[in-house]
């Protein structure tokens, strides 16, 4: 039985709160305790995942009539993944990495989770000297080692990874000063009217689930804690449903590009967390977001570096079909 008491006086919801505690067990596993009964607040039986916790309440796991078990990866999804990545640049105080869509960038809270970062140290255990002094968790600070800046699992692309704590520390602060070029390339949905645009809604994170965030076009919401984000765009190709865009960022902000072209009406096609109903419904051949991390520009130690990363297969497949079945519109 595993007992303990919300303090926070930002609710959250239940399933979240839970585990930063349960270390061994996901977060999707502790949804299968839930909707198994297995948990409760305040003495009543939790049914929803979604369940907010406020500060007072008193959460009990019955985690003795789990019948879970820790989620692992095949083997031969991990070789697969670990093939696909490709070292592009070698640096003695850095790497710079083509990542492929499926792969997480650092371990979470599921002990069993596959990195890229578990790849890397295998090649350059040299990375565990790559620790970033300012998490103050120390957990946290070793599930991320030598990394510097984040893509999502589902986006493929080119990131930068330290090799010593050092280096980690002055490439996050070019990041801060945003002094670090950064140019992705998406495929939306519908037809963008203009050649360019200018992003610069700031994000917040979503009320109703915590995994999300919002962009803020309201001057209703004014009051809420705001980040500033800023994102421009240039058209590349349009087809008859879709537009190829070419998305620079000037800020970091967690799901940046996603959120800002679906606030402008252009969800990034196969984006199941952005694209509404639709696209969680939609069985195609493209079964992640298509977003690319296409080139890194940067000055390092008095040296210019600029990384090209042209599209991967399954980009490039997808967008062959886009030529091939509709009509690109000048």
């Amino acid at each position: 039985m595993f007992k303990t008491q919300y303090h926070n006086s930002i609710p959250t919801r239940i399933d979240k709160f839970l585990a930063q505690f349960l270390q061994n067990i996901s977060r999707q596993q502790i949804q299968v305790l839930i909707k198994n009964n297995l948990v409760s607040k305040n003495g009543q039986i939790i049914t929803k995942p979604k369940e907010l916790v406020s500060i007072g309440d008193i959460i009990e796991v019955n985690t003795h009539k789990s019948k879970t078990q820790p989620i692992t990866i095949d083997d031969n999804l991990k070789q697969d993944l670990a093939k696909q990545v490709q070292i592009i640049f070698e640096h003695p105080d850095f790497l710079i990495v083509n990542k492929p869509a499926g792969l997480l960038m650092h371990k979470t809270n599921n002990p069993n989770s596959y990195s890229l970062v578990d790849i890397l140290i295998s090649q350059y255990p040299e990375i565990k000297q790559a620790i970033d002094p300012d998490h103050n968790s120390e957990a946290i600070a070793q599930n991320r080692y030598g990394i510097v800046h984040r893509i999502d699992k589902d986006t493929s692309g080119l990131v930068i990874v330290a090799r010593n704590q050092n280096s980690l520390i002055k490439l996050k602060q070019l990041f801060k000063d945003r002094k670090v070029y950064k140019e992705y390339i998406c495929l939306v949905r519908g037809l963008i009217k203009n050649d360019y645009g200018n992003i610069t809604y700031p994000i917040i994170r979503s009320k109703l689930d915590h995994t999300k965030r919002v962009a803020v076009i309201s001057d209703k919401q004014s009051g809420i804690k705001q980040r500033i984000a800023h994102s421009e765009y240039w058209v590349l190709e349009r087809y008859q449903d879709s537009t190829l865009v070419k998305v620079v960022i000037h800020t970091g902000r967690t799901h940046q590009i996603r959120v800002h072209l679906q606030a402008i009406g252009h969800p990034i096609v196969g984006d199941k967390l952005y694209g509404g109903k639709l696209e969680r419904q939609n069985n195609n051949s493209l079964h992640r977001q298509f977003l690319h991390a296409s080139q890194l520009k940067f000055q390092y130690l008095d040296q210019e570096y600029e990384f090209l990363s042209n599209l991967p297969n399954d980009l490039i497949a997808y967008k062959s079909k886009k030529n091939d079945l509709s009509t690109i519109i000048a």
